[in-house]
This record gives structure tokens, C-alpha cells and sequence, in this order.
């Protein structure tokens, strides 16, 4: 009975976590609208290793096998803070020389994970997070607004995971998730005012993941963390055109990600990490607003995207019984292309720079905290057409991120 009653407190707190996730904004802080601020131990090394696992239950976000790592019943909770900042200082044909402003807006990510061993072999947990998101807002005023103001994709999602220990070199897991996602973009319609389009929809994900210890110094993870396919449903609305107003829908595929991690122990108090990351953007070839009534193309936004990659090193350092510092650095290769980087998303390669500790208070509470600087490359913007645009963006991403895991 006290088992249970310690599980049920475990999920709950996974459950409130998870809730708290309703209409908190994400920024993306990875390569195009991906949200990788799933984990405070992860963030301290640039993500290095995070797929064979750590001493955090959020490595079961990228590959599930890692819960079968979590003695007894846990949970975690783990809160993001993203600050960005892009900017374009002028843009060819901006009234009055105005810039576009801060188009990166702050934004909190938080993470929840729950977990609970049911015999030697079987693991199962729940998590809850929000695996993609973007907030960009310009100014209304500047070059680039008819291209784009306001661009605003929520997505949560949450779900159970189980992991199965198959023997001590072996474990496999799976999760899977229902996910509920809404957007919003706005651009300046000159005579029309301003347009907007919004819409919402729920889908379904699931993740896949191996852990495997060849020795009791090495560990190497391989976790699967499917696509998502949505249509959202809603309007689309001209302020001074009312004429213009419709229902539309519009489909959208976020991309599979295949993460693979390897922990190395190398002395007594030192465990080298390595990471790698492949994400399926070629998937984002357009989003194309239909109208639900007559079956026209209202709007379209030009994706044809490409796959990206993320590599990362870092290392984990015991300073004490207690204490664990680490750092890390990674390289990510944006899957936007310099044809199609538009004001919405100028997204370039990003340099990662990261630091971070985990402390044990007491034998049940563990604390860890970690940030990062990320170096963006400029995002330079040539787009043509009606209102033909040159711009460059300058831009830079800090992030600071905390957790606390209990351990009942």
C-alpha cells in the first residue's frame, strides 16, 4: 500500500508538472523550432551523452531505455529559462529606417518526469514536456513585416514510458505521447490592415530507445523520438478585409529525431561524454493555409528545409561524494537553407558553450542547475517578390535551467 501511495505521489507530481506546461511559451533554443531544454543535467554539457542516461530521469525524454537506470520511484522536475535575441538592425525599404526589434521573446520551459521500478526487470514512468516551440514578434513598422510579425507555435505533450532490463547489458524502452499544439502568425497586409492565422489540433508520438553496457565504464544509448503529424484547424482573419476572413486548415510534420550518446568512464572521478543528433527536417516542405469551404490556398509559407545535425562533447567531473560539476560544447548545423531563411525563422548554425553542477542535499533530494551561451551566425534574409526584403539578423541565446529530483 505504501508502494502504491509513493507512486501515485510520484505521478502526480509528473501530472502537475506536466499542466503547468498549458500556456507557457516556448522559444526555440535548438536548430529550427526545436525545444531541446528537456534536461538541467543535459544542458550543463551541451547535451553530451544525454542518450545513455546520467544521474537525472530526464535522459528518458531521448531514449526511454535510460529510466531502467532509476532504482525505486522517482521524480523530476526541471525549469528552463530561455533568453534570446535576434535582431536586424535595418532593412532595405524600412519605413524610416526602423530595425525589426528583439524578435526573440523570453520565454520558461519546464519538464516533468516520474519513475517506478516494479521488479528488477520492469520500469515504467511518465513525462511531460514541450518538444517543439516559437515565439518571434518584430516590429510592425519595419522591411520585414509583410513578410512576417508575429510567429507563436505552442506544443505540449505528455505520456507514459516503460523500460524493460533485459539483462545487465541490455535495456530497451518506449513511450508514448498525445500532444496538442496551436499557432499563430501575423504579417502586415498594407491597405488590409494586419492578417492573422491561427489553428489547433491534437496528435499522437511515441520514442523508442536501446541502452547498452558493454562494460561497467562504458554505456552507449540510441533513442528514437518519432515525428508528429497535425492539421490545424482555425481562421484566417485581414482586420480591414473582412471580405478576406476564412476557415482554413493547414497541415504541419515536425521531424523525427535520432539521438545517440556514449558515457566513458575515464578515471575514478572523470566520465567523458559524447553526443550526436540527426533531425528528419526535410519533412518541412511548406505550410499551406487551404480554405475549408472552397479548397483555395489562402497562404503558403516556404519551408524545403534540410536535415540537421547536432555533435557535442563534454565531460562530468566528481568534485566530491556529493558534487558533480560539468561542461560541454556542441556544434549544430540549422536545418534552415540561406534560399528560404525568412524574418519568422532566421535560424543559422549554432556554436553551444555550457557549464553546470548537480548536488546532492540528502540521500532522497538532488538539486542541478546549468547554462548555456549559444554563438548564432548571422541570419542573413534575401526574399523577393511584392515586397522584395535584404536584412541580417544578429543573434545569441542564453539559457539558464534548474531541477530538483526526488528520490522516495
Amino acid at each position: 500500500m505504501q508502494m502504491k501511495t509513493t507512486f501515485k505521489t510520484a505521478l502526480y507530481s509528473a501530472l502537475v508538472g506536466a499542466t503547468a506546461l498549458v500556456g507557457v511559451a516556448g522559444t526555440a533554443a535548438a536548430g529550427g523550432f526545436a525545444v531541446r531544454e528537456q534536461s538541467t543535467e543535459g544542458q550543463g554539457a551541451s547535451f553530451a551523452g544525454i542518450a545513455a542516461g546520467g544521474s537525472d530521469l530526464s535522459s528518458m525524454f531521448f531514449n526511454p531505455a535510460t529510466i531502467t537506470l532509476f532504482e525505486g520511484m522517482q521524480s523530476e522536475g526541471n525549469a528552463s529559462l530561455i533568453l534570446p535575441y535576434s535582431k536586424a538592425k535595418n532593412g532595405a525599404g524600412s519605413p524610416g529606417g526602423a530595425s525589426s526589434g528583439n524578435i526573440g521573446k523570453i520565454a520558461l520551459v519546464p519538464s516533468n518526469y516520474a519513475s517506478y521500478q516494479v521488479n528488477d526487470k520492469l520500469f515504467i514512468g511518465f513525462m511531460g514536456n514541450s518538444p517543439f516551440g516559437l515565439v518571434t514578434k518584430g516590429n510592425s513598422t519595419w522591411a520585414g513585416s509583410p513578410h512576417g510579425i508575429e510567429s507563436d507555435l505552442f506544443m505540449i505533450q505528455a505520456g507514459p514510458t516503460v523500460g524493460y532490463k533485459i539483462n545487465d547489458m541490455i535495456s530497451i524502452g518506449a513511450a508514448v505521447r498525445g500532444v496538442y499544439s496551436r499557432v499563430k502568425l501575423t504579417q502586415n497586409a498594407g491597405a488590409g490592415g494586419i492578417a492573422k492565422l491561427k489553428g489547433n489540433d491534437w496528435g499522437v508520438n511515441f520514442s523508442v530507445g536501446v541502452l547498452f553496457s558493454p562494460t561497467e565504464s562504458t554505456r552507449i544509448g540510441i533513442g528514437y523520438n518519432s515525428e508528429t503529424r497535425l492539421k490545424f484547424t482555425g481562421t484566417q482573419t485581414v482586420s480591414l478585409v473582412p471580405a478576406l476572413n476564412a476557415r482554413i486548415s493547414a497541415k504541419l510534420t515536425t521531424p523525427g529525431t535520432l539521438t545517440v550518446g556514449l558515457r566513458q568512464k575515464i578515471s575514478e572521478n572523470f566520465t567523458a561524454l559524447l553526443g550526436f543528433e540527426w533531425a528528419d527536417w526535410s519533412k518541412m516542405k511548406n505550410l499551406t493555409a487551404i480554405n475549408r469551404n472552397t479548397g483555395a490556398v489562402e497562404s503558403f509559407v516556404d519551408f524545403s528545409w534540410k536535415d540537421s545535425f547536432f555533435y557535442s562533447i563534454g565531460g562530468e567531473y566528481n568534485l566530491s561524494e556529493d558534487t558533480t560539476l560539468r561542461a560541454g560544447f556542441a556544434f549544430e548545423d540549422s536545418p534552415v537553407p540561406d534560399a528560404t531563411r525568412s524574418v519568422r525563422i532566421p535560424d543559422a548554425n549554432r556554436y553551444w558553450l555550457s557549464v553546470g553542477a548537480s548536488h546532492k542535499i540528502n540521500e532522497k533530494f538532488r538539486v542541478s542547475v546549468g547554462f548555456t551561451h549559444i554563438i548564432v551566425d548571422d541570419g542573413e534574409v534575401n526574399l523577393g517578390g511584392a515586397n522584395p526584403l535584404t536584412a541580417t539578423f544578429k543573434q545569441n541565446v542564453n539559457i539558464i535551467a534548474i531541477s530538483g529530483t526526488y528520490k522516495m
